[in-house]
């Protein structure tokens, strides 16, 4: 009892401190630190659950602005939220007879736990194509083309991209766009780019350049990994991201990579 209580301690402590001191490279302009923490774009209802998106983030290899980003779509932040087809929680769960029960998940350390799990191995099952695995994620993979997931895909990399925006202080409603693409995958991919003044539009990578359509920068470290995954040849791949002008020049240079976060707090299971 003491130790989940001193479990518990630590995990509010690291919480409060980190929503006051959320970027301290910030202040100097050398870009965001490289201690793990979301980015400042997000709502208080978001934010508070910091510690546990950390945790489960890097457990899974995912950014944790993507996990505040399906979070935000899912529940607005709100732990024991449902939606109409039964997803509960956080992350919108479904509780499927080999996964916790409705109520369970409605712990936010579950539903984490199991939301996280759920998105990164449909992002690892959909060879990190995130547009489609997100509609997946939503509506199962038989559904990715209906209007309902593709709008439900369209908009949590909507937030996510505004949410990298934001740790380089770039305005979320700036003139900028992001163009995802994947790293280590056989054959030509499909890059996807967006904007707050962009649609979201998708292109299949080819050998010669064609005009006004985005490229993936060359040479240029990623402002963002949104997943790091190994493929089915046992070949490690990543989901990166690039914040540019509508000229393709990368913006806001990254000071570091953000992928990895090596300080995991202390799992509590304990009923929230």
């Amino acid at each position: 009892m003491r130790r989940w209580h001193l479990t518990l301690a630590v995990a509010f402590l690291a919480a409060a401190t980190v929503s006051v001191f959320p970027y301290p490279a910030l202040a100097q302009g050398v870009g965001p630190s490289d201690d793990p923490c979301l980015s400042p774009y997000w709502d208080p209802d978001v934010s508070r659950w910091e510690p546990i998106i950390l945790q489960y983030a890097q457990q899974r290899d995912l950014d944790p602005d993507l996990v505040a980003s399906v979070i935000w779509k899912e529940s607005l932040g709100r732990p024991r939220g449902r939606g109409p087809a039964g997803a509960v929680g956080l992350m919108g769960v479904m509780p499927f007879e080999w996964r916790p029960s409705a109520e369970e998940l409605e712990n936010p350390w579950t539903n984490l736990y199991w939301g996280a799990r759920a998105l990164a191995h449909t992002i690892r099952d959909g060879d990190g194509d995130l547009y489609y695995s997100l509609a997946a994620y939503n509506g199962g993979w038989e559904k990715i083309h209906r209007p309902a997931t593709r709008r439900y895909a369209t908009a949590v990399l909507d937030h996510y991209t505004r949410a990298i925006a934001a740790r380089y202080e770039l305005p979320t409603d700036g003139n900028w766009i992001a163009i995802f693409a994947v790293e280590g995958t056989s054959g030509p991919s499909t890059i996807t780019v967006l904007g707050p003044q962009r649609p979201l539009a998708r292109y299949t990578e080819r050998r010669w350049v064609q005009a006004d359509i985005p490229t993936v920068p060359v040479d240029v470290t990623p402002h963002a990994t949104a997943i790091t995954f190994v493929d089915d040849r046992g070949v490690e791949c990543r989901v990166n991201v690039w914040l540019t002008a509508e000229d393709g020049i990368p913006l806001a240079f990254p000071a570091v990579q953000t992928t990895y976060f090596p300080h995991a707090m202390a799992t509590n299971n304990a009923r929230w």
